[in-house]
């Protein structure tokens, strides 16, 4: 987000409104922001809250008086004595305009800075198995039977997870047997399961993931699986994987 031209935003949920402004605000400069919005919209105070960090981060927004004395939060107001009334402005022509149902121009469009952050961290150089091994081969498998309560544990040759971040997907499942298929039962958003990688030795990874069996579980029998991507040390190609467990039994 371009920090030259901040993006201001009023959202409304049922009866809550939320001042989303890009900045931090002191406790005092948000109570008159808040009001300055909540008198505007005609609706109560404790109906609006101000959102600090909203988009972007401008440092510090103050009181004329806070940012009088010079304290680390007046020191840190980068606009002067007046931010906070700079914003009280704006946030009132959009509280009025959000009153009236009334069309107003969004301004002019923030720069696109994503491609001038600096990242120091380095990429993945390549990939590689352990000798003798592939991806998603099992280097740990899980015990034949585990009580409700108990940690199921598995260890697969893999890749870098930087790879592929799998948003929207997942690095593992704890699939359940239900007739002739295997049917997902958990994957890496539930509680009770961990994803762990680590670099081996050089370029060789290795994904631990655990199983804290919930009491609720249902009887029957079990594998883990890991999903994961590798990266090619000659082309930089990135090739998808997957590794099995052997199946359990909880009871």
């Amino acid at each position: 987000m371009d920090p030259r031209r901040p993006a201001l935003q009023i959202g409304r949920i049922g009866q809550l409104h939320l001042v989303a402004g890009p900045a931090e605000f002191t406790i005092v400069a948000g109570l008159r922001l808040r009001r300055t919005v909540a008198e505007e919209l005609g609706v109560p105070l404790e109906n609006v809250f101000v959102q600090g960090y909203a988009n972007a981060h401008s440092q510090y927004v103050t009181t004329p008086e806070e940012y009088d004395s010079q304290q680390y939060e007046g020191g840190s107001t980068l606009c002067g004595r007046y931010t906070l009334h700079a914003y009280q402005q704006e946030f009132g022509k959009l509280a009025a305009a959000l009153r009236t149902g009334k069309d107003i121009h969004h301004g002019p469009t923030p720069r696109d800075l994503s491609g001038h952050q600096l990242n120091f961290q380095t990429g993945v150089v390549f990939d590689s198995p352990p000798l003798m091994t592939e991806f998603g081969d099992v280097l740990e498998e899980p015990e034949e039977r585990y009580a409700r309560g108990e940690r199921v544990t598995v260890v697969f040759v893999t890749g870098h997870p930087r790879n592929n971040l799998r948003r929207g997907g997942t690095f593992l499942e704890v699939q359940r047997r239900v007739g002739d298929r295997w049917v997902r039962h958990a994957d890496d958003g539930d509680w009770a399961t961990r994803y762990r990688w680590a670099r081996t030795c050089g370029a060789t990874s290795k994904a631990t993931v655990t199983w804290d069996v919930p009491q609720n579980t249902p009887a029957g029998s079990y594998r883990v699986v890991h999903f994961g991507d590798w990266k090619h040390g000659w082309n930089g190609r990135i090739t998808a994987f997957s590794g099995t467990s052997r199946a359990f039994i909880v009871s």
